[in-house]
């Protein structure tokens, strides 16, 4: 099918006009690249500084000592002398018992004890005598013995006399065995003197240390009996307590002297506790520190500042200039006004410095802002950053 010619001319012309229009608008030279303007960057030479760090660990203050007193003696109260909050000091009295029954006890005691002596006093006084009048019945037979058979009436005498030569050395074969046996006795009724002595003094409950009373379970006529819980002790002195981890625990010694912060105001605290084995659930050390008597906020918030393990000679980046990608870290480095991205090694980080442990070597000058947005072999126009130059910590 032909178009008619009117068609025809008039999709010539709109040829010839398109044509023309791209003639018209095309450009007059091929387009140049252009590079772009290098960028500047914070840089800051690395260094190699002795480090000494420290941790910040978040903790509570509980009282150093809590004791629930026990009587080691039954008995019904006779006297309460404390009530919840009093302050005490060491040996203040407590509670009393009725001791009545006690002091028979000790009085008998005293008594059996003191016969036990005189009873040894005796024995060896009559050993004495029984040992001498041996000697001298030995010397009756003896010379009964001299006088031979010549009568009858020499050997009645000398039976009679053998006879009783045998009751005496039985009588101090008695006295010896008591007198040697003796001091046993003695100091067995002195030992039951003593347990008399102690279970009278311990109708008296006194305070172990200085503290203040929490809680009072018995009232006067009420029935104690041994080792049940009667009153709660808590001492006037604090500790911070805390889990740690374990480089820093094996940082602290006992009797060391650190810093706690408590509600804005900080107080000297000697390391009195360190658990050597962590726990097995949480791999933490509990450690413990005293504090001054001026602390008295029990189960107040706390900060310790605990210092680490120095590091000695490290090389240091601020911890801003690493970038972490893939399970890597990189640095930038700066030479001939260009950036080279470096991978590195990383050790420890203080603070905020990072210690670098292979990578790069110190005096380098490394980008230390806004690494995330450079790329490697990028232009750049360095400046340095004069106010990195040591960070807390550093010396």
């Amino acid at each position: 099918m032909r178009l008619p010619r009117s068609w025809q001319v008039l999709i010539l012309f709109l040829l010839t006009a398109v044509t023309l229009l791209l003639l018209a608008i095309r450009p007059e030279k091929d387009p140049i690249l252009r590079s772009l303007a290098p960028s500047p960057v914070l840089v800051s030479s690395t260094a190699r500084v002795n480090l000494h760090p420290e941790a910040r660990v978040s903790g509570h203050l509980q009282t150093a000592r809590r004791a629930w007193l026990r009587f080691e003696v039954d008995g019904a109260v006779a006297e309460r002398l404390v009530e919840p909050g009093q302050w005490l000091s060491a040996d203040d009295v407590l509670l009393k018992l009725d001791d009545k029954d006690y002091r028979d006890a000790l009085i008998q005691s005293r008594a059996e004890w003191q016969q036990a002596q005189e009873d040894l006093l005796r024995d060896r006084k009559l050993l004495k005598l029984a040992e001498r009048s041996r000697k001298l019945q030995e010397e009756e037979v003896a010379r009964l013995n001299s006088l031979g058979e010549r009568s009858l009436a020499s050997k009645t005498r000398l039976g009679d006399s053998g006879v009783l030569l045998a009751q005496r050395l039985s009588e101090e074969a008695r006295l010896r065995s008591s007198v040697a046996t003796g001091p046993q006795r003695v100091a067995s009724r002195k030992a039951a003197l003593d347990r008399a002595q102690r279970n009278l003094d311990r109708t008296v409950l006194k305070a172990p240390f200085a503290g203040r009373v929490n809680q009072v379970l018995l009232e006067a006529g009420d029935y104690a009996s041994r080792n049940e819980k009667v009153l709660e002790l808590v001492s006037t002195r604090l500790d911070f307590v805390a889990q740690v981890r374990g480089p820093v625990a094996r940082a602290l010694t006992l009797g060391q002297q650190v810093t706690v912060t408590v509600a804005g105001r900080s107080w000297p605290a000697t390391v009195t506790a360190v658990q050597p084995d962590p726990d097995p659930a949480t791999f933490t050390h509990a450690i413990r520190l005293r504090m001054p008597e001026a602390e008295t906020r029990s189960g107040a918030a706390a900060e310790a500042h605990l210092p680490l393990q120095a590091v000695s000679n490290a090389l240091v980046v601020p911890a801003t200039a690493v970038l972490l990608e893939e399970g890597s870290a990189f640095v930038f480095r700066v030479q001939d006004e260009h950036l080279q991205r470096v991978e590195v090694q990383l050790g420890e980080r203080v603070e905020q410095q990072q210690i670098i442990t292979a990578g790069i070597e110190a005096g380098e000058q490394v980008v230390v802002r806004d690494v995330a947005a450079l790329s490697d072999g990028q232009a750049v126009i360095a400046e340095a950053l004069r106010a990195v130059t040591a960070a807390p910590g550093n010396h």
